[in-house]
């Protein structure tokens, strides 16, 4: 394999490493993108439920206070049929004070009904609303969830394609220049190429020595930046024999 072979053989494999790199970030954010949307939707959902909390608590105590209201007016009614029955006076005091006890507990199970139907007739409303809006929200955030995982399963083929793409190329390569690639790739935040133009490395801007620079260019030796050591490349060199001639021609 020769130089320029082995040289485009780096640029396609840094070109899918980052393709790789961007769509691994996709499926990586996609549990967190998931997460941020679920949140704050039951952050709104937990307030709508302690609504609906508490119209089912006063719905219950109502109904809980009605019962007694009709347990107490039975015991009324008895207390006012055993008044008549009453043979002095201290019997009859007693039955009234058990009968004016019974009232004031109707007057206070009767105050807290009205109170719970006024406030459960304030929550319907509430309820109805956030109701429609939980509804459509819950339908907004099962969409936007089939939206993220879509795209992370989109994500997922795209690494895996452009993996098995990657192993093609790199099998065609000298083990000792993968060795080298693989330890740039692991230092130098995945990118292991740079362009030398001007005169210099275009990530690090450190000059390139006039005949190492004239050696990058016709892709007769891979060179290295003495700054960081990525692989050295002009785009020149990358085009098939002839092009470069043709097109000066041209100009």
């Amino acid at each position: 394999m020769s130089t320029k072979e082995q040289l485009l053989g780096l640029v396609r494999i840094q070109g899918l490493a980052l393709e790789i790199r961007k769509a691994m970030q996709v499926v990586e954010a996609g549990p967190v993108r998931i997460e941020a949307i679920e949140s704050g939707f039951r952050e709104r959902n937990a307030e709508y439920v302690a609504v609906k909390l508490r119209a089912e608590e006063l719905e219950q105590d109502r109904r809980r206070r009605q019962s007694e209201v009709e347990s107490l007016v039975e015991k009324r009614k008895k207390y006012m049929d055993d008044l008549m029955q009453v043979k002095n006076q201290r019997e009859y005091a007693a039955m009234l004070k058990e009968i004016d006890a019974v009232k004031a507990q109707l007057v206070d199970h009767e105050d807290a009904i009205l109170r719970d139907m006024e406030e459960l007739e304030k929550l319907a409303d509430d309820l109805k609303s956030r109701s429609e809006h939980i509804q459509k929200e819950r339908e907004d955030v099962e969409r936007e969830r089939a939206i993220v995982e879509s795209e992370a399963e989109a994500a997922r083929r795209i690494v895996e394609e452009r993996m098995c793409e990657r192993a093609g190329v790199e099998s065609g390569l000298p083990t000792p220049l993968l060795g080298t690639l693989r330890q740039l790739e692991a230092t130098r935040q995945g990118v292991f190429l740079s362009r030398a133009d001007n005169g210099s490395c275009q990530t690090c801007f450190v000059r390139v020595r006039p005949q190492k620079l004239q050696e990058i260019r016709t892709a007769a030796v891979l060179h290295t930046c003495s700054g960081c050591k990525r692989f050295l490349y002009v785009e020149a060199a990358l085009r098939p024999a002839g092009e470069g001639a043709t097109q000066t021609a041209h100009g």
